[in-house]
């Protein structure tokens, strides 16, 4: 089972090894012959409007999701608008039924309509 292998003599492995004459010296040129004068200049791919906008639709999207959900978790409370108390005309009667209602003294009422009688008398000396 032990067989011994005879090895090559060191001479004879390196004869294998050699390098060919004049190698090193023409190497460099060599080298440099292969490589091209100038680089082709890659061209940088151009982005897609997708790729372009996507930031943008991505943050429009955020601030319909916060308005929805702000919405929907503070919901309106039915104040009546300007418009609605704009139309209803009051007279002097519904100011005193008003008042007298609340709890406000009778000369509290007179003063107001002291003032609300002076308002009506200059806006009718202006006309």
């Amino acid at each position: 089972m032990n067989k011994q292998h005879e090895l090559p003599q060191a001479e004879d492995s390196r004869q294998h090894y050699s390098v060919p004459e004049d190698y090193f010296s023409q190497l460099e040129e060599r080298i440099l012959a292969q490589i091209p004068e100038e680089e082709p200049k890659a061209e940088e791919p151009k982005p897609s409007l997708w790729i372009r906008l996507r930031p943008i639709v991505y943050l429009a999207a955020v601030f319909v999701s916060l308005n929805l959900l702000i919405r929907a978790l503070a919901p309106q409370q039915g104040q009546p608008t300007s418009s609605t108390l704009a139309s209803a005309e009051l007279n002097d009667e519904d100011y005193r039924s008003y008042y007298s209602e609340y709890g406000a003294h009778a000369s509290y009422l007179e003063a107001v309509d002291a003032v609300y009688s002076e308002e009506a008398s200059e806006q009718t000396l202006e006309e």
